[in-house]
């Protein structure tokens, strides 16, 4: 198979995949996302004798990770056609696109699975669950409080001011996007194609805003976000207030978010459903690249060491080090120094000591990935039985851990991107 970015030329086949496994020419989302959003470049395709076996889009974004600024591949639309399924197509396609990313200076991808145990095998971690919270208006309306105003809005022209209540909700934050004017347009413009996007105010401003349709007697929130509680309880408020029209309203909030905690009456047990759902994966494409420069606490100092094993992307494995030295964090891959190391040991049966640090555990590219990213840190990790230690020494074991989470410590993540 040929792997290869599209041309103007593949556009038909590209609808048609997309068409077969996703949403028809006729549905609105269609016919917006190939008119305003698709351009064959970012577009990566599989050709067989001739004919588009599968392809995938990258979606570029950029994104905030523990502090800097990465521009990224979003993975969506990954399809295949029915012909050519079984036969490791996508697989070969996706290495592709890691390969593509690492080149462009992209050191991690994501992607929302339809199926995750397809993913996690090629080196993926999650990096965000999020609670999805199911209730009726009625038994919404206690925890509701009206605001101030409301609008709803039915163009770009409010991008600001839902910009303002993002930047408030994603302060203190991991793993979201970084959104502009132009993107900021085109989200609201996707949203606005069969959804409606209300904005509620407080004393001093816009408090929060929400993304939502109808459908079936059911209010859907795709996005919500508030600056304040007093905007969360507008929101709230502003469910509530379809009683009537809406048997059911579903919406998500981030998963360390701890609100159930006042809800009245045991909420989260009677009337208010409260489950964990899986929301985004994260794959290194180079490691070096996506440590090197991540800032930490300046008096930290320090080495890690570790094993990497990609079995999806083995120019991967090997042996890296991580030293935090003047409030960076140094990343360096050692292959080529152990081995110089090791033999000159073997030949002349000296030590040469530790100014090349041993590894002190093994992990999993999916593992990694969680890791970097802050879904976990490194004694989670631990517990959950994800590393494999390397050294026996239980007292270095509690300063690798001990320096690690320093280091790495786990964040709250929380994204919420869909196209």
């Amino acid at each position: 198979m040929k792997i290869r970015k599209a041309s103007a030329s593949d556009t038909e086949d590209v609808k048609a995949l997309w068409a077969y496994c996703f949403e028809k020419p006729t549905d609105p989302f269609f016919q917006w996302y190939f008119k305003d959003l698709y351009t064959p470049e970012t577009v990566l395709v599989g050709e067989e004798n001739g004919q588009a076996a599968c392809d995938l889009h990258r979606r570029p974004y950029t994104m905030s990770v523990r502090g800097r600024r990465f521009d990224t591949d979003y993975i969506v639309g990954v399809a295949t056609h029915p012909a050519a399924r079984g036969q490791g197509y996508a697989s070969s396609l996706l290495r592709s696109a890691f390969h593509l990313a690492a080149r462009e200076g992209k050191p991690f991808v994501t992607l929302m699975p339809s199926a995750a145990s397809y993913y996690l095998p090629m080196g993926f971690g999650f990096f965000v669950h999020q609670w999805e919270r199911k209730s009726s208006p009625e038994h919404l309306a206690p925890l509701g409080k009206k605001p101030v105003s409301c609008r709803v809005l039915t163009d770009g022209e409010g991008w600001q001011e839902l910009a303002r209540v993002y930047d408030a909700y994603t302060r203190g934050r991991n793993g979201f996007t970084l959104r502009d004017e132009k993107s900021w347009k085109s989200h609201i413009h996707g949203q606005l194609l069969d959804g409606f996007i209300a904005l509620v105010y407080d004393e001093k401003g816009p408090a929060g805003y929400m993304f939502y349709s109808l459908a079936d007697r059911r209010l859907i929130v795709t996005e919500m976000a508030f600056a304040s509680e007093k905007g969360r309880q507008g929101l709230y408020a502003f469910m509530a207030g379809h009683r009537g029209s809406v048997d059911e309203c579903i919406w998500y909030e981030p998963l360390d978010d701890r609100s159930f905690r006042y809800w009245e009456d045991g909420a989260e047990h009677t009337y208010i459903r409260n489950r964990s759902f899986p929301y985004m994966l994260a794959r290194l494409t180079d490691p070096v690249t996506a440590f090197d420069g991540l800032p930490c606490n300046d008096h930290i100092h320090g080495t890690v060491a570790f094993q990497l094993v990609d079995s999806f992307l083995p120019e991967n494995n090997g042996i890296y080090v991580l030293r935090a030295e003047g409030g960076k964090i140094s990343a360096l891959k050692e292959d080529v120094f152990y081995s110089l190391k090791c033999h000159i040991e073997d030949i002349s049966g000296v030590r040469l000591g530790e100014d090349i640090p041993e590894p002190s555990f093994c992990i999993g590219a999916g593992s990694l990935a969680e890791l970097f990213m802050g879904a976990a840190d490194l004694p989670e990790l631990d517990r959950l039985e994800k590393i494999s230690w390397l050294t026996a020494d239980e007292e270095e074991k509690d300063q690798v851990l001990s320096l690690a989470a320093s280091l790495l410590p786990a964040e709250k993540n929380w994204i919420n991107e869909w196209f």
